[in-house]
């Protein structure tokens, strides 16, 4: 077969099949690709520890969590070792969770809830256990100022120590961060700056938490 014949040949690709058609053009049947199947389920191991890496901010959560007195929350609990009934839900799993959430600009209790299914650093903190939507909101509503007061300080603390970076989110529900902190500040400035802001962004999940609330309320009466 002449040049002339061959110039309008595609490159044939190596271990590819080639189907002449009349008139001598050759044509490379249509590729195989796998295809994704995103329907289909999965069952895999998960080992919880490794969901988050060494320096998420979740892990400064639980650890500080863990340094911080919450005896007043765990003396509320009535299930009691020797007794039967169902184990209650930790004080400092809660308080992490709405930690975090707060952090994150996320204030309703259901959408915690959500995330615990799906979102590595809450399921890092719940190991892999969703937390009830009821539970979360009855804790944040019992504990009351007190509670609000917490995660001003904590929130704060970490900020300031750059562990967290508080999102605030705005009327229009567009998130910034709440603080970008200088180290022109001394620490002690510094800190009572971060927890202004904490303080402004508790008070602000508390207003969206509020609004959440009466509408559900609403919803349920009709």
């Amino acid at each position: 077969m002449g040049n002339e014949q061959t110039a309008g040949l595609a490159e044939p690709v190596e271990g590819a099949a080639v189907v002449e058609k009349s008139g001598g053009e050759a044509v490379r049947p249509r590729p195989r690709v796998q295809a994704i199947d995103r329907q289909q389920g999965w069952l895999r191991s998960v080992v919880v520890e490794e969901l988050v890496e060494e320096d998420h901010p979740v892990r400064a959560i639980w650890e500080l969590m863990g340094q911080v007195d919450l005896s007043r929350y765990y003396e509320t609990i009535r299930a009691v070792e020797g007794v039967a009934g169902a184990e209650a839900t930790a004080p400092r799993l809660l308080v992490s969770l709405w930690i975090l959430a707060y952090s994150q600009g996320v204030s309703s209790a259901r959408e915690i809830e959500r995330r615990c299914g799906y979102h590595p650093a809450y399921q890092w903190l719940t190991g892999m256990r969703v937390i009830n939507h009821h539970t979360l909101s009855d804790f944040r509503t019992e504990q009351g100022a007190a509670l609000e007061e917490l995660f001003v300080e904590v929130l704060g603390v970490l900020s300031s120590e750059d562990l967290v970076d508080l999102e605030r989110v705005m009327h229009d529900g567009m998130k910034v961060k709440a603080f970008a902190g200088t180290d022109s500040f001394r620490r002690e400035a510094r800190l009572q700056k971060h927890l202004e802001a904490a303080r402004e962004q508790v008070a602000a999940m508390n207003r969206l938490a509020n609004g959440e609330e009466t509408s559900a309320q609403v919803v349920a009466a009709r």
